[in-house]
């Protein structure tokens, strides 16, 4: 069990989290003091709404991501935002690999996933299957992602990110139905790969169950 605690010297207050059982003594990991356990406010936790399941089918890509913490990160998103699988292409390490296993946090084992070696053959199998291909890309020809007001009613689609370093495969680019980037403020103009997908994938995942069913194409033509 994780309780807070609060650190009990006058000249050092500090509070921190760690687990704690019955009877134990938590002692300052700053000063040595003795602390005492904060006790929640409730134990219950609070029911979360639960998503419409009646959307079609969404996925993500993965192309050749470096980072396993990142591809962890990804999993535990897409598996909160209700996706049904994910595609991890090229280098991308997969959920053998330990620093995945760490920030996916048993959401490896919970959300489907397939390898490919190369994800233009994979992307030109999705298309045939019917999917609409949405890049996340600071490219030229890229659209803002607060400019989408709707997304395919009939189709299944999958969210597309690329390596951390050289972005998405140019090929796999031209393949995408639509590329979006995230509007940014500040000197970077750049955002870690599975920030940017967290940000991407709950906006799309909402905006299918709210807004009216038109295509992107559409949407980005008549607003």
């Amino acid at each position: 069990m994780w309780r807070y605690f609060e650190c009990q010297s006058s000249s050092c207050t500090f509070r921190f989290p760690a687990e704690w059982g019955a009877g134990q003594r938590i002692s300052c990991p700053r000063c040595g003091a003795e602390t005492r356990a904060i006790l929640p406010t409730h134990e219950q936790v609070p029911a979360l709404p639960i998503l419409d399941t009646n959307t079609p089918l969404h996925s993500a890509l993965l192309d050749n991501l470096r980072s396993a913490y990142n591809v962890g990160s990804i999993f535990r998103t897409a598996d909160a935002c209700g996706m049904r699988h994910l595609y991890l292409g090229g280098i991308t390490p997969l959920p053998s690999h330990p620093g995945v296993r760490k920030t996916a946090l048993g959401a490896e084992e919970s959300l489907p996933w397939s390898y490919a070696p190369n994800n233009v053959l994979l992307a030109q199998h999705l298309k045939r299957e019917g999917h609409y291909l949405i890049g996340v890309e600071t490219a030229s020809n890229a659209h803002s992602l607060f400019e989408i007001g709707h997304l395919p009613s009939n189709s299944p689609w999958t969210i597309v990110v690329g390596n951390e370093v050289a972005g998405i495969d140019p090929e796999l680019q031209t393949l995408c139905d639509v590329l979006l980037w995230i509007p940014m403020q500040g000197y970077k103009h750049s955002l870690n790969v599975a920030v940017a997908f967290g940000i991407v994938a709950y906006f799309l995942r909402y905006l299918a169950q709210t807004a009216p069913s038109r295509s992107i194409d559409e949407a980005l033509t008549h607003g």
